[in-house]
């Protein structure tokens, strides 16, 4: 008898245990019902429309989901929803027209390929377009902004500050991608190019060296941060910044100018003077750097160590120690930044920076200030 009264009271603590989870399950979903009818109500749609547009799809009126979407935020509904859902119904996305074409900028092409992933799961509209880095198409931005299906803006890697004034007069979320707004007006996702170059010079200093030689770009002012990261680093550790036996600088990434700007530079300084490592800013730049290195029979990383940046997917294909620098992954973040924006309009403007890392392919080796310079003398 008293076996069967304790089984009893176990089953009927698990009945109870189950009314109470379906009970506060049922005022959940009550509540949500009543909120939305409270929405409808006030905002004049049906409860079918306001459901629509807080499930995020796109075949709503933008006049109904200004109308919904402002109802809900002033209700607290917005905070109470999954994060995970995207009450946008078209993003207009800008870019250099380069990332477009099929042998294009591989970099922002992953970066589109990271906002594709993003809204994958929802019905979103993208709307691609080429925008130049400066001197934009002010008329073509205008107009593909001025879309009734698009109600956010990504915009990638330029510069030209009138299109960033004119996207934060447009009252719709905008976010850049590896680009900065000095006004402070628009969110934005970059790598950290700052950190990312320190990190680089840095891994070359706790190897040993001291003689390094970078390879970098300046067309674009991410590319000046960077550069002052590798600045920092050498004051960090002690060691001089002299442009003239640290630095080339070329017009472009490509293989072919890393190349003539390396053998330019290693013909007119004495073979004392030439570096124990390099530091190309780009895989495409390291391709020129290894061809020059193999004509005059160096080897790497036995007579010259040699270290990269650029995104995971080309430091992989390239075998060379490298900082990978976050690509799909601003995609990614930008859209999550976009959601935010729309759900806290009142936030204040984010700046999130991506950290970079240091992957190793065996391409530097530990050496102290001479070594590699012993081994390559004649």
């Amino acid at each position: 008898m008293g076996e069967r009264v304790k089984k009893g009271f176990k089953i009927s603590r698990l009945v109870l245990q189950i009314f109470a989870e379906f009970d506060c399950e049922r005022d959940h979903i009550m509540s949500g019902k009543l909120k939305m009818k409270q929405i409808a109500t006030q905002t004049g749609y049906s409860i079918s429309t306001v459901s629509r547009v807080l499930s995020g799809k796109s075949y709503t009126s933008e006049k109904a989901r200004a109308a919904i979407v402002k109802c809900a935020r002033r209700l607290g509904v917005l905070e109470e929803m999954a994060s995970g859902r995207l009450l946008i119904n078209g993003i207009a996305v800008f870019a250099p027209a380069r990332t477009f074409t099929a042998n294009g900028d591989t970099f922002y092409q992953e970066v589109t390929k990271g906002i594709a992933d993003a809204v994958a799961p929802h019905d979103v509209y993208l709307s691609w377009c080429g925008l130049e880095e400066r001197q934009a198409d002010i008329r073509l931005f205008l107009d593909k902004t001025g879309s009734k299906h698009i109600n956010a803006i990504i915009i990638i890697g330029t510069d030209d500050p009138t299109i960033f004034k004119l996207a934060a007069s447009l009252n719709k979320p905008c976010v850049l991608i590896n680009s900065h707004d000095k006004e402070m007006a628009l969110d934005a996702v970059s790598p950290d190019h700052h950190a990312i170059g320190y990190s680089a010079l840095r891994h070359l200093f706790e190897h040993g060296h001291r003689r390094v030689l970078s390879l970098t770009c300046l067309r674009r002012e991410t590319l000046y941060t960077r550069l002052e990261g590798i600045k920092q680093a050498y004051r960090d550790y002690h060691v001089p910044f002299d442009p003239a036996q640290s630095l080339i600088v070329t017009e472009g990434f490509s293989a072919h100018e890393a190349e003539q700007a390396l053998e330019d530079w290693l013909t007119s300084h004495p073979r004392d003077l030439w570096p124990e490592a390099i530091f190309p800013g780009s895989s495409g730049m390291t391709v020129g750097v290894q061809r020059v290195l193999a004509r005059l029979g160096l080897r790497v990383p036995q007579d010259i160590s040699l270290l990269t940046t650029d995104f995971g997917w080309h430091l992989s294909n390239a075998s060379i120690t490298g900082v990978e620098v976050p690509c799909r992954e601003l995609g990614i973040e930008a859209v999550h930044l976009l959601q935010t924006r729309l759900n806290r309009p009142q936030a204040p403007i984010f700046n999130l920076l991506l950290q970079g890392k240091v992957r190793e392919a065996g391409s530097v080796i530990s050496a102290t200030r001479h070594m590699a310079r012993a081994a390559i003398s004649p």
